[in-house]
């Protein structure tokens, strides 16, 4: 089961890779950090939360409020061989980045086998 069954907002992901660095990026406007829960795993990387935003304006003679909900879940998944467990998160003016280092180039779901030719025993 999902936390959150029905989601109202989507926020923008960007994944990229630098020097290194496997860095995840959402944008998160009006949100603190206190508003978004990361959890881990070493196949994928979940941003969830509520978004609750208020405006008021007062101008002479009328006086209005707005205020709008959104839950979010996003989840991304990580390249074979990302290195988790030495992730960290940042979060500044509604930007939350989570790096970590980025799995070797040589990382494949797979290997080559050398095939040799086996010799049948003389009985």
């Amino acid at each position: 089961t999902k936390e959150f069954e029905h989601v109202d907002w989507v926020p923008r992901i960007e994944v990229s890779e630098r020097n290194g660095q496997l860095s995840v990026r959402a944008d998160l406007p009006g949100l603190k950090k206190d508003d978004v829960k990361v959890e881990l795993t070493d196949e994928a990387l979940t941003l969830s939360g509520e978004r609750k935003e208020e405006k008021e304006e007062k101008h002479e003679g009328y006086y209005r409020s707005e205020r709008s909900y959104g839950t979010f879940w996003r989840q991304i998944p990580l390249p074979e061989g990302a290195i988790s467990d030495q992730a960290k998160a940042n979060f500044r003016d509604g930007v939350l980045e989570i790096t970590m280092p980025a799995p070797p180039a040589s990382t494949s779901k797979g290997r080559r086998l050398e095939i040799t030719e086996g010799k049948r025993e003389a009985k």
